[in-house]
């Protein structure tokens, strides 16, 4: 079982719902990409998409609240710290 799914699996409900959010921002993320790449002619950028769903991720657990108030270059380095704390 990978590091990832472990943490996620993890007894402390606010952790699984960070890791929840981060799943869905994924998820809805890659759906946009790829509408933008049948529909609009968009090309694949995978560096764009990751970036796209870091900041998405962030800025949905600041809004809901589900996770402490952690800085952007925080999340980016670890957003099991900031759901952690």
């Amino acid at each position: 079982m990978s590091l990832c799914f472990k943490e996620w699996a993890a007894s402390n409900k606010k952790i699984r719902k960070g890791y929840a959010l981060i799943w869905h921002a994924t998820i809805w993320m890659l759906w946009k990409s790829r509408n933008e790449i049948i529909f609009s002619n968009g090309v694949k950028d995978s560096e764009k998409v990751f970036d796209e769903i870091k900041l998405l991720s962030w800025r949905w657990g600041l809004s809901r609240h589900s996770i402490p108030t952690c800085l952007f270059y925080e999340w980016c380095w670890d957003p099991g710290m900031c759901l952690r704390c």
